[in-house]
């Protein structure tokens, strides 16, 4: 292994040299030098050296290195931080002396940088006249460093630290929490604001050594927002969550991992002329591909104005039924299927019969069929529900007459009630423009009980049929109390039904119409689709982000999301929804601005696609080690490449290539092992390239090493799961067990 080795000096005195134009220089006097090496995380002295004295040359190895590592990565020195062990035995004056005398701070900047770094550790802060007899300069900027704290009302709050708010993180309503600050300054009072959409309070603290301490009680389920006010301004807000009391989210999905499937484009081969026929037969226009080596269909046919989605490749129930063995070896426990709903296009998202599969598909009796094979295997089934809207041509809606008793029929129609119309029959209310897809009134009484409530609705029809859950297409777009009112009659009909919804921001704060949504605080959805964890991994495995914020972002989460929601969700890295993950790696960015010829055309080439394939690796790894349910689309584990709609639903026939034997790999790991599935989570960033998460449980303890880097990094000493050894190759990632008993 490369060492690590530095030169420090220490001096017999100093001469302060003040230019005209005021600007300080140091002149030392009586240098003398010594050689450092890193040797496990710590600076060390080939000389027997005195305590005190190996103290100071340690925090001065520690800063110059430091140093040199934020200009490596193009990092600013106020980020000096990053790449310094723990503040507990380095001085703070040494690095005010760094920043002032030999990068030219300011008192101000330099300060506001001691203070990040230090934090608590300033509270108390000792006289070191030790110090004059190694460094006079340090030493004298240790007075100083006392007094302008003195002089300063400066609070320290840490929201993610257990010993500045007890319980960590989101809490359920009605638990009273503590919450403290560190004052390194001269603060003599602080008062805790706390607020919501429809509350406000402010909490007197009380002086405890080293800070100030308050309790606060969430009364109602809410996303609160707390700062402190002090004689010296007002800190930032920072995010309390409380839940729902008793809220809780199926073990077995918490515990498992997640499979998506486009059913069209999986499990093909099954005779699907019945099908085809049937929708000839309302005058819809289904073309089926001779072969899955076609390309998907994304062009006006002649004489069309818009690309119809109606091309089909085959896919079944029966087919999917018969792959349900070749999920197991991913070490697959959940199924999650797009729509399979009769409607008339290939994506299915325009619900024509909510009542029977898609004639393609197969039948109701299929639909069992899978969910008891599935069952069998230890596999359950979650379906897709398109509840805020249904397709024009639908026995619902029937815009061109082919089902008879729709909306378009009249006052008379029982479906009438469901929309909106502006001008009837021509114009109306419709999802997002789309003429093909006109929204309900989900408030509605006869929808409702259609839909969610009456004995045989169709969310709890499905779940006697066989299903453990729903997927709530654009949930954000359906009124709390209609989600609300989903999950609960779910939980009426199978208890342990799981509710997941279709939101792509932060669930928590997300809103509408100026108010906050609540669909995550206990009462509506067990989960969500966590695209903002998508977005952040990718950001990161193609450089646009380092570990600091990808680290940073994990704790968001980790710390501001109700605890059974969180275990729960849905950590997705490809979707139909977006750019599959191999094509997103291979291009760095997403292709919002290309147009569909362009998609139609694009090619990672040889060299872009052996890169992408590094970085999958990367991106994979951080999704089976992170707390959650990992979700992989179909395909994912062969590198299937595809840009956006249509191009990443291209039709799959599993050959077990590419990086399946390590998606099977890391799924056993994360089944074998309960530190994974259930176990705390730390997050440590080294450096800008590696991240470390840390899984621990019982005697257990895990790590998983991310290097982005274009060296190879050795993290601790343990047991290899993944690849096999201790010392991770550039752009790769390794997960080591690693004794509690050990590590201690």
């Amino acid at each position: 292994m490369h060492e690590i080795r530095r030169k420090v000096c220490t001096y017999g005195g100093y001469e302060e040299l003040w230019s005209e134009d005021y600007k300080l220089r140091i002149r030392y006097e009586r240098e003398r030098e010594y050689e450092l090496e890193l040797r496990d995380g710590v600076w060390c002295s080939p000389l027997e050296l005195n305590p005190l004295m190996l103290g100071y040359l340690r925090t001065a190895a520690a800063v110059v290195y430091a140093a040199e590592s934020c200009e490596l990565y193009h990092r600013p020195l106020t980020d000096i931080g990053h790449f310094l062990p723990k503040p507990g035995e380095l001085l703070p004056e040494e690095l005010l002396r760094f920043l002032m005398d030999d990068r030219g701070f300011g008192m101000e900047e330099a300060l506001r940088t001691v203070v990040k770094v230090f934090g608590r550790k300033l509270c108390g802060l000792e006289e070191r006249d030790w110090l004059f007899d190694m460094q006079p300069r340090t030493a004298a900027l240790n007075a100083v460093l006392r007094d302008e704290l003195s002089r300063r009302s400066i609070v320290l709050h840490e929201p993610f630290c257990e010993s500045f708010r007890s319980p960590a993180g989101a809490v359920e309503e009605g638990t009273e929490t503590e919450f403290s600050v560190c004052t390194p300054g001269n603060t003599t009072w602080v008062t805790m604001h706390v607020r919501c959409e429809a509350f406000s309070r402010d909490v007197e603290m009380e002086p405890r050594e080293g800070g100030f301490v308050c309790r606060f009680t969430p009364p109602e389920p809410s996303v609160y927002f707390y700062s402190f006010f002090h004689s010296g301004g007002e800190t930032e807000s920072f995010q309390l969550t409380a839940c729902r009391r008793g809220f809780d989210t199926p073990e077995w999905f918490r515990n498992g991992i997640m499979y998506q499937v486009f059913p069209d484009r999986f499990g093909i081969g099954e005779d699907v002329s019945d099908g085809m026929e049937y929708h000839r037969s309302l005058g819809q226009t289904p073309q089926l591909h001779g072969s899955i080596r076609e390309p998907v269909k994304w062009q006006p046919l002649p004489g069309q104005r818009d690309y119809a989605p109606d091309d089909f490749y085959g896919g079944t129930l029966r087919g999917i039924t018969k792959k349900l063995p070749y999920l197991r070896t991913l070490g697959v426990s959940i199924l999650y299927l797009n729509p399979i709903a009769e409607a008339r296009s290939n994506h299915r998202y325009d619900t024509s019969d909510y009542e029977r599969v898609d004639p393609i598909l197969g039948t109701n009796e299929d639909y069992v069929n899978l969910c008891q094979a599935a069952s069998e295997l230890g596999i359950r089934i979650i379906n897709d529900g398109v509840f805020s809207h249904t397709g024009a041509d639908s026995r619902y809606f029937d815009r061109f007459g082919n089902y008879g008793g729709g909306a378009c029929e009249g006052r008379a129609s029982p479906y009438y009630e469901w929309y909106d119309f502006r001008r009837f029959p021509e114009e109306y209310r419709c999802w997002w423009g789309f003429k093909d897809l006109p929204e309900v009134n989900e408030l509605n009484p006869a929808w409702q009980d259609y839909i969610v409530s009456g004995r045989n609705s169709i969310v709890k029809s499905w779940l006697r049929l066989g299903a453990s859950g729903w997927r709530i297409d654009v949930a954000d777009e359906l009124p709390d109390e209609v989600l609300s009112l989903i999950r609960s009659s779910a939980r009426e009909e199978k208890p342990d039904a799981v509710i997941i919804g279709e939101v792509w921001e932060d669930p928590l704060l997300k809103e509408e119409h100026g108010r906050r949504r609540r669909y995550a605080l206990g009462d509506a959805l067990d989960s969500v689709m966590n695209y903002p964890f998508r977005d952040a991994v990718l950001s990161f495995a193609v450089g646009s982000s380092d570990s600091y914020e990808l680290r940073d972002f994990l704790r968001h989460q980790q710390y501001n999301y109700p605890k059974p929601m969180y275990a729960a969700l849905m950590n997705l890295l490809g979707s139909h929804d977006v750019e599959r993950l191999h094509t997103y790696l291979a291009m760095g960015r997403d292709a919002k601005d290309m147009s569909r010829a362009r998609q139609a055309e694009y090619s990672s080439g040889l060299v872009g696609f052996a890169e992408a394939t590094k970085l999958q690796r990367l991106c994979a790894a951080i999704q089976y080690s992170v707390p959650g349910v990992p979700c992989l689309y179909y395909g994912d584990e062969e590198c299937l490449e595809g840009c956006r709609d249509p191009f990443n639903r291209m039709p799959f026939e599993p050959k077990c290539e590419g990086l399946h034997k390590y998606y099977a790999k890391l799924a056993a790991i994360r089944n074998q092992c309960p530190a994974m599935r259930s176990g705390s989570m730390r997050l440590e960033a080294p450096t800008p390239d590696i991240l470390l998460i840390i899984r621990e449980n019982g005697e257990e303890r895990l790590i998983c090493v991310i290097n982005r880097s274009g060296q190879s990094y050795t993290a601790a000493e343990g047991c290899p799961l993944l690849c096999g050894s201790a010392v991770v190759a550039p752009k790769s990632a390794e997960i080591l067990r690693i004794s509690k008993k050990k590590a201690q």
